[in-house]
């Protein structure tokens, strides 16, 4: 029985037999996807009130969770259809990279007719660019006409989801064979979901993938799970391994998740196993799970429910601050969209999964299970208010022979790497590229970079300025509440650290036009002083947001910019004036970004902004929509620690003070550990009132020394948009040695090339100037300022690809 989200069940709409009969023999496309979509039961959904599964005390208050009603319950992806005629194909007669060998190159495989300018497809380019490798689009017939000998000249083969969900059985072919002699094989999601019939129609195979194969496991079982062979639910692996996925200490969290029970003469209560909150709200019970329903135009139901919604959840107003001082606290109110999303009895045979923890080399280590959890640890990716998240993956059946990376407790296999024949296979039963359009990339980001550093052992640009990692520390100035904590942390040195990002919300009021608790820069000397000192001290000053916090965070929407413009306006203004400068940074109150806010910032200059979106993610450019949007503008995702982010949260919330500390020496740690850099962001009142607790993380950030840097958004902005002009390729020598040519418009400067020290030797620059580096576990190559260099490493010769 298939139960939508509701108070009330509702019966499927035909017979298994009809939607089986109807998927498996290919009726016209639009045919099929009415009748999987009245399978799913997504129409009937209504509200829920949230199950009450944990007994908290009145003085722990969490984020309550609510499913809403979705009109449509589908989110379709923009971007040029099938059949558009604006479709212009990719040359299929010209060589791939010219037919010159690269074997640091990765190549993006992608249908003939497939347009390279697709945000589909630049959104992986784009994220293989930011984690510091490069990826080129391969075509079929490139592909094909290079055979397994051309293609394995080049680093690595990605299969992307979303791209390429139909695939000849002779594409299949030719990347098993490739493969099977030695190449690398990053597989995801629905690539190849669907085969051709006799008459040319895509058709879902049976009675799995024809890549269950590479995979390790069976997958696409649609002929037996029907309605049930894509789940969504939470996505685990060892916390060692999620590091290394990119995942920062706080964006993860234990699993199975720790609720609370009331227990006199305690503030907390004590600790016991719950249901993610997600599930719970969507009110799954024991037996249960959740699902997406299938169709020919989506194979992998992944559009039947949107993760976007969590990129602009309800931060916390001055409003509620204010009510603090008066003792008031009041649970903040999450409404989830769960779209076409259904409950259903859980796939007993779902693949079971053993977790492995990665050993100091990055080396994933299958071990057993208890030893396991005694000395790492098992979490899930988190969301910021929001608890577990929840993910699309593929029902998977059979015994992964492999390294389990990540897993789904209801559905099996999410990632895990194998050895196929002579190669190795990435497999990543996740979305990536459509979760990266719907603002979270960090999972497509955490896997490619895994994939190279991991599986394909290539070298790497650095995404730092001189490779030297760090923290954005992103302070909202809201109200004129924090003045007198901004002057006492002025006082006591805080702001001679950094430099930060600095943002004022400067009108007159805060909650409601005429209330007069905002800062009023205009008129207020004070203000206009500490702005003036802390932008000589070096700090970037922006502004944040529309002129009256909360009234701009609350009402602001895409429909009302005539409205709510000139309040972004009177901010800027307000703000430029005082520090006589442009600003180059912003905040949104409330971290509302109407899509209209952002373009008229991109229009005046701005460069970094704070973002609600990609939550856990270092700087990156603004996917959202399923399109790239604003390109001149980065976004710098927040990081939370669990279900809050900033002091006020983590004191009315009752988070203790030692585990806020440990959060943030683990970022400053991490961040040194994978070389990126991520953004938490404070307010003054509550930094002042736990100024320990700041001091502590100043303090040993500063311990770190010449591995450590504080930066500002606008100085990551900028050093990104250089990176993304550098040029450069891999070429094998006679002598055995590769070397890397790159140049720049301007110069090279700040560039560091990463390369893994068990494959190379010492580099030697041949041309250019450069510092070559002990890293480590890497050489590093430290550009000069010039426009052109040349280095090379000859092999090492103890180095056996695994």
């Amino acid at each position: 029985m298939l139960t939508p989200i509701s108070t009330s069940s509702a019966s499927l709409s035909g017979s298994a037999a009809t939607v089986r009969r109807v998927l498996r023999w290919g009726l016209p496309l639009w045919v099929a996807g009415a009748v999987v979509a009245c399978g799913g039961g997504g129409g009937t959904d209504a509200t829920v009130a949230t199950p009450q599964t944990e007994e908290i005390p009145s003085a722990v208050q969490v984020p309550e969770i609510t499913a809403v009603v979705d009109a449509s319950g589908e989110v379709m992806t923009p971007g040029v259809e099938l059949n558009s005629p604006e479709r212009k194909a990719v040359a299929a007669t010209s060589a791939f990279n010219g037919g010159v060998a690269d074997p640091g190159l990765l190549m993006l495989l992608v249908p003939d007719d497939q347009p390279t300018a697709d945000d589909r497809v630049t959104s992986w380019t784009d994220a293989a660019s930011e984690v510091g490798t490069r990826l080129a689009v391969v075509t079929d017939a490139q592909f094909l006409a290079m055979g397994s000998a051309g293609a394995l000249r080049y680093a690595g083969l990605v299969l992307p989801d979303q791209l390429h969900t139909v695939a000849t059985d002779a594409l299949v072919a030719a990347v098993r064979d490739y493969t099977t002699r030695g190449g690398r094989t990053f597989l995801t999601f629905d690539f190849a979901a669907l085969t051709l019939n006799g008459n040319g129609q895509p058709v879902y195979p049976v009675p799995r993938s024809r890549l269950s194969d590479l995979a390790g496991v069976d997958y696409v079982l649609y002929d037996t799970l029907l309605d049930r062979t894509v789940g969504l639910g939470p996505v685990t692996a060892m916390r060692s391994t999620l590091r290394e996925l990119l995942v920062p200490p706080g964006k993860s969290m234990p699993y199975p998740p720790v609720g609370l029970t009331a227990k006199v003469g305690t503030a907390r209560g004590t600790a016991k196993p719950a249901v993610p909150r997600l599930l719970t709200a969507a009110g799954v019970t024991a037996g249960e799970s959740l699902f997406l329903p299938v169709s020919l135009v989506d194979p992998g139901g992944v559009r039947g429910f949107d993760p976007q919604q969590f990129q602009n959840l309800p931060a916390a107003t001055e409003q509620v601050r204010a009510g603090r001082a008066f003792g008031l606290s009041t649970a903040r109110q999450v409404s989830i969209r769960y779209g076409k999303a259904f409950k259903a009895p859980k796939v007993t045979q779902a693949s079971a999964t053993h977790p492995v923890s990665e050993s100091t080399t990055g080396e994933a280590t299958p071990v057993p299970v208890a030893k396991a959890l005694a000395v790492d640890g098992l979490d899930a990716y988190h969301g910021y208010l929001l608890g577990h998240l929840i993910y699309p993956s593929y029902v998977t059946t059979g015994v992964y022979g492999g390294t389990t990376l990540a897993s789904a407790p209801d559905f099996g296999l999410v990632a895990g790497v194998q050895k196929v024949g002579a190669g190795k296979v990435l497999f990543v039963n996740l979305p990536l590229g459509y979760l990266k359009g719907r603002t979270d990339a960090l999972p497509m980001h955490g896997f490619l970079n895994y994939f190279m550093q991991h599986v394909v052992h290539g070298s790497r640009l650095s995404g730092m300025p001189n490779g030297v990692a760090g923290l954005t520390f992103d302070w909202h100035l809201d109200s004129k509440a924090a003045q007198a904590p901004s002057l006492a942390l002025e006082t006591a040195g805080v702001f001679n650290k950094g430099p930060f990002s600095m943002e004022m919300t400067a009108g007159p009021d805060a909650i409601v036009p005429g209330d007069g608790l905002g800062w009023n820069l205009n008129n207020n000397l004070v203000a206009q002083q500490l702005l003036r000192h802390l932008d000589v001290k070096g700090h970037a000053i922006g502004s944040h947001g529309g002129w009256v916090h909360d009234f701009y965070g609350a009402g602001a929407t895409e429909t009302n910019a005539t409205d709510y413009l000139p309040l972004l306006q009177l901010n800027q203004i307000a703000v430029d004036g005082v520090v006589g400068k442009r600003a180059r940074s912003y905040s949104a109150p409330q971290g509302n970004n109407p899509l209209w806010a952002m373009t008229w910032l991109e229009q005046q200059g701005v460069v970094g902004t704070y973002f609600g979106g990609h939550t856990g993610l270092g700087a990156t450019r603004q996917y959202r929509d399923g399109a790239l949007l604003n390109p001149a503008l980065y976004v710098f995702p927040v990081t939370p620690q669990g279900l809050y982010a900033t002091f006020e949260e983590f004191q009315e919330y009752q988070v203790p003070k030692q585990d806020v500390i440990d959060w943030y020496r683990a970022l400053v740690d991490f961040g040194i550990a994978h070389d990126t850099s991520r953004l938490v962001y404070a307010h003054p009142p509550g930094a002042n009132q736990w100024r320990d607790v700041l001091n502590n993380l100043l303090n040993y950030a500063q311990g770190k020394g010449a591995k450590f840097q504080w930066y500002t958004m606008p100085r990551l902005a900028d050093f990104m948009t250089q990176r993304r002009q550098v040029s450069w390729s891999e070429t094998v020598l006679a002598t055995g040695a590769t070397r890397v040519d790159a140049s720049h418009p301007v110069s090279l400067g700040e560039m560091v090339w990463m390369l893994p020290k068990d494959r190379y030797l010492k580099p030697t620059v041949v041309t250019g100037a450069a510092t070559v580096v002990n890293g480590g576990t890497v050489w590093l190559v430290k550009a000069a300022a010039v426009a052109r260099l040349q280095f090379r490493a000859l092999p090492n010769l103890t180095y056996v690809p695994g």
